[in-house]
């Protein structure tokens, strides 16, 4: 587990009118079953961010350091007041 800073995204018409949060997570690596599970839908999973429940308002994207990665799977809210977020590459996310 890696304590970050990732900026979630809810995506506008253009790059800059794009509605950015930035919030405290906690990293972890994803395990091969999620991996694979999500390769199966045309994802590269890249790491699971848990964040306060509360913070998370249905953003699709987020970035962590200079990565865009799509929020494929959220799970939660957990007992904790948290939620897991899954996050991955897919192919059209670049360059953006």
């Amino acid at each position: 587990m890696m304590e970050c800073q990732i900026t979630l995204i809810h995506p506008g018409e253009k790059p800059e009118d794009d509605e950015k949060t930035v919030v405290f997570a906690e990293m972890n690596p994803v395990g091969r079953d999620e991996f694979q599970s999500a390769g199966v839908n045309g994802y590269k999973a890249e790491c699971q961010f848990v964040i306060w429940a509360e913070e998370y308002d249905e953003q699709p994207e987020l970035l962590a350091g200079n990565k865009r990665l799509t929020i494929y799977r959220t799970y939660g809210a957990r007992p904790d007041g948290k939620i897991e977020l899954y996050a991955a590459e897919r192919v059209g996310n670049h360059g953006r």
